[in-house]
């Protein structure tokens, strides 16, 4: 395997707890605002670099949580790993994994097993896991959120823009961008816009 792959791995549930606030408070309101102006009532996300699933459950759980009917989500998840996904698309997870999951959380969303946990049906329903190798760009359109976390610090400048690149034409006209921390498209070449929260910082696409 190699060394920015396994790196990626390095995942648990709700990791950096401001992303998930901002999605909760400001991303989604906003989206459904816009898209319901539109007729729309499906939020499109795509959690990219997805690795064993931890991401995907995390946002499938909040959305579940907060969106009224008729909302309705749908969630595509990549990575280049075929282990990760695997293990993503079977949806256990050891005792010593669901570091992050509230007592609630746990006890709607997961059935206990041998072991560990099991994502419940209805929330991996929710999820396409799918092989990607980001440095090809994606054939998903008309993403609402991206979540491309921890991905860009594996790849050198001109990567990194090509990549941005490919994220953009996935996204759709009005839609968010949450990268990692220790990330910035300060100095690169992007037209997206930042964005300054009351939770965190993010980026956005607005056309």
């Amino acid at each position: 395997m190699a060394e920015a792959e396994f790196l990626s791995n390095l995942t648990r549930f709700f990791r950096n707890q401001a992303h998930f606030d901002a999605l909760e408070h400001f991303v989604i309101p906003e989206l459904m605002r816009i898209k319901q102006a539109a007729g729309n009532t499906t939020i499109k996300i795509w959690s990219a670099g997805c690795s064993t699933g931890e991401e995907p459950y995390s946002i499938a759980m909040l959305l579940s949580e907060i969106l009224p009917p008729p909302w309705k989500f749908e969630i595509a998840a990549g990575d280049i790993s075929p282990r990760s996904l695997a293990a993503g698309k079977e949806g256990f997870y050891a005792d010593s994994q669901i570091v992050g999951i509230s007592d609630n959380y746990l006890k709607k969303y997961f059935d206990k097993v041998d072991g560990g946990y099991k994502v419940r049906a209805d929330i991996m329903s929710k999820i396409r896991f799918e092989h990607q190798d980001l440095k090809n760009g994606s054939a998903l359109q008309d993403m609402d959120i991206v979540f491309c976390r921890n991905v860009l610090i594996y790849f050198d400048e001109e990567a990194r823009a090509a990549l941005m690149g490919h994220v953009w034409n996935s996204m759709a006209a009005k839609s968010f961008l949450f990268i990692g921390n220790s990330e910035t498209l300060f100095g690169m070449d992007t037209r997206f816009e930042f964005v300054k929260t009351e939770w965190t910082a993010l980026y956005r696409k607005f056309i």
